[in-house]
This record gives C-alpha cells, sequence and structure tokens, in this order.
C-alpha cells in the first residue's frame, strides 16, 4: 500500500534487492567484485549494451530521450536498466515526475562509467586514425579545380602516398555542413554562414591569349581595341558580375549595339578555345599564373580589373578537422604561399 505523496518506482527497480547493497552503496559493489579473485572479466563486467543504455539515461534523466539517441525504444532501455540492477544487485534510479534521478549509488556508478567509456572511446579513435586510409572530401569549382587544384594534387599525393582524396567539382555552393565534405575551395567575399574561410590569394581579371593568337591579330594598344577581336566568355548567371561587359564597361569602353561574345558556361572551355588561338578570354590571376608562366597564355594587355574579391579555403564548422584534414589544410596554405610570392611576398593567408 502506497503512502500518499510516495513516488512510484519504475519497472525496472522492480526486483529483489540483494541484502545489504541498498544500504552501503555501490563502492561496496566495486569493492566485493574486487575481492571476488582472477575471475574473467565477462563474469565480472554487466552486459556492454546495458552500460551504454545508463549513461544515456543518467546524462538525459529521460528514457525516452535516451531511447532517441540510442534508436531504441523507452521499453528497450528500460529493460536494459534492469539487466544491470539485476547483475549489480542495487537501485541505480529513483523515479521523478516525468523523469528519472540517480541515486547516490548511481551518481557514483556514472562517474565511472563515463570516465572507462570515454577512454575506450578515445583510444579506439586514436588506433582508427592510424589504421584508416587517409580520407578527404574536398569541393571546388570547375575554375579553381582544373586550373589550381587538379595539377598540384599530384605532388600532394607523392608526400601523402597513403591518402585517399575525393574532389567535388561544382560552380553550385556545396552546403559543406549537410554534406560528407571536409574542405572547400571557394571564390568570393570571404563571408558565408557556418563555415570558416582562409584567405589564398587574391584574384585580378585581364585578357589572355595564346601567343599564336597575338601575333596572327590586329594590335591592341589599349582596351577599345579588344572589340576587334573575337572575346571569349564565361556565361551563366554566377558569372554574369565579372565577364566581358562588367571589364570592358569598368575600363571606358562603350559598348555598340552589335557587340557579342562566344559564351561558354564551363571555364575549362573559356581557356581551352584561347589556348587552341581562336580568341581572347578573361583570365584570372592566380587560375592561370601556371598558364602564363609555360607562356602557353600571354598578356596582350598590361590591364587588369578586381572586384577584391578572392580564392578561400572554407570549413565546415559543425566538426572538428581531422588529423587528415589538417594536413591537408597545411599542404593548401604552402601552396598558396608560392602563389602570393608573385605578387605580394609579405602576404600571409588571411583567416576571415
Amino acid at each position: 500500500m502506497m503512502v500518499a505523496g510516495q513516488q512510484c518506482l519504475p519497472a525496472f527497480s522492480k526486483f529483489p534487492v540483494k541484502e545489504g547493497f541498498q544500504a552501503i552503496g555501490f563502492n561496496a559493489v566495486y569493492k566485493h567484485s574486487k575481492r571476488g579473485g582472477m575471475k574473467t572479466l565477462r563474469s565480472r563486467l554487466p552486459p556492454l549494451k546495458s552500460l551504454i543504455a545508463f549513461e544515456a539515461v543518467a546524462r538525459h534523466l529521460s528514457l525516452t530521450k535516451a531511447g532517441q539517441e540510442l534508436f531504441i525504444s523507452r521499453e528497450a532501455v528500460s529493460r536494459q536498466i534492469r539487466i544491470l540492477e539485476e547483475h549489480l544487485g542495487i537501485k541505480l534510479f529513483d523515479r521523478l515526475h516525468r523523469a528519472v534521478g540517480l541515486t547516490k549509488a548511481g551518481k557514483e556508478f556514472l562517474a565511472v562509467i563515463q570516465v572507462s567509456l570515454e577512454s575506450i572511446a578515445d583510444v579506439s579513435g586514436a588506433i582508427q586514425k592510424k589504421t584508416q586510409p587517409l580520407k578527404i572530401t574536398i569541393s571546388a569549382t570547375v575554375a579553381i579545380s582544373s586550373f589550381w587544384l587538379t595539377s598540384r594534387l599530384i605532388s600532394y599525393k607523392s608526400d601523402y602516398p597513403q591518402a585517399e582524396l575525393r574532389v567535388v567539382v561544382s560552380d553550385k555552393p556545396v552546403d559543406l555542413n549537410e554534406s560528407d565534405i571536409d574542405i572547400g575551395f571557394r571564390y568570393g567575399n570571404g563571408h558565408w554562414p557556418g563555415l570558416t574561410a582562409i584567405k589564398l590569394f587574391d584574384i585580378t581579371s585581364f585578357p589572355v591569349c595564346s601567343p599564336e593568337y597575338l601575333k596572327k591579330s590586329p594590335p591592341i594598344r589599349s582596351s577599345i581595341d579588344l572589340l576587334d577581336h573575337n572575346l571569349i566568355n564565361l556565361d551563366g548567371e554566377i558569372h554574369a558580375h565579372e565577364d566581358w561587359q562588367w571589364w570592358l564597361k569598368g575600363h571606358g569602353v562603350p559598348l555598340p549595339a552589335s557587340f557579342k561574345t562566344l559564351g561558354f558556361d564551363n571555364y575549362n572551355n573559356v581557356i581551352q578555345v584561347a589556348l587552341d588561338g581562336q580568341g581572347i578570354a578573361l583570365g584570372f590571376s592566380g587560375l592561370v599564373s601556371d598558364l602564363l608562366a609555360a607562356n602557353k597564355l600571354v598578356q596582350p594587355l598590361d590591364t587588369s580589373l578586381s572586384r577584391s574579391e578572392a580564392v578561400y579555403l572554407v570549413l565546415p564548422n559543425r566538426v572538428e578537422q581531422s588529423e587528415q584534414a589538417k594536413s591537408f589544410i597545411d599542404w593548401v596554405l604552402e601552396e598558396s604561399e608560392r602563389v602570393n610570392s608573385f605578387s605580394n611576398p609579405t602576404a600571409p593567408p588571411l583567416l576571415v
């Protein structure tokens, strides 16, 4: 018969308690187990599932929330708690209003269990990092991937032959916080919600063409002379703010009604047509620097224009970067310093 105001215990606590255990608490259970001699761990330890269930219930002080975390039913959680309490011979939880509370023994047991499970998880994670392959998933725009990243990955692979890399190429920004991508490369102003952005190098735009095209075509003495040439444009809504119309207007060139360009929605095609000697494209500093250094492309005019934007390395804020990803980030920063050294050797990567 219940006394008024007395709280009923949950189902998992309704079992015969071994004599003496409830009074003396968990320390007595622990000491008693140590006096048990050299028994096997299997006979001395409770089932692992019940320990994990206990830690979750003790942390949430709720069977329902623990079940949601462990993807099992409330009843299954209660069953695991009952198994654990029967194994120990002591009550670990008291029933409270719409919740559960830890007994004195439960609090003592939780302190040991949390440290033990965390230690097992930490050591397991450290072993996995040493044995698992170096996996990194990267996202980049077409231009950055094609003209900066891809050619340098061979160097990275030679330094880290065990690395497994996956590159996702798209001009549409990928949500790094809702995907399995570890690291991204983006072009813009460096301000993207939920991301940490590290500035790699600034971008300026200028005309580029092949040496052969420059030799066979009408002379180019000023920006207005470009209207007499085949201009190759990077089309698309996301590129419209930095196309030939923007560049020519920025240099005060009036555009005739007949103004036309040869347009592609992929920067690979734009540069390839320029390399083939079919016209003049807008080159982006840092991206076409290798082609300029190899004399595959030349600048017909020493004139440029910038939107004060740059190429950034972006990292999702949702998780801490793995050691593998950190090694890749360090390598990227070293490579970006080489790009910056051509124009400003004192400018380090900038964290935004």
